[in-house]
């Protein structure tokens, strides 16, 4: 691997090494009580998904009337 890809990988997304610790520690977290629930991470993760609808939400809108249209022909 050249030195100019090496360097485009870690700017974009960031060192090997350093991601690798960070999931190791994930799991060494999770592995702690695996009963205990994590509140912040789950709050995080749906705080994540309505962000994410909020985004798609003018797309469905837009494809609303093909729905309505294949709702009308698989009704009759």
């Amino acid at each position: 691997m050249n030195k100019g890809n090496d360097f485009f990988n870690q700017m974009m997304f960031g060192k090997r090494e350093e991601k690798e610790k960070a999931e190791e520690k994930e799991v060494k977290d999770e592995q702690k009580d695996p009963d205990s629930i994590d509140y912040n991470h789950v709050m995080n993760q749906i705080g994540k998904i309505m962000n994410s609808l909020d985004e798609i939400k003018p797309a469905l809108k837009e494809f609303a009337p093909l729905f309505n249209s294949i709702k009308k022909k698989i009704g009759k």
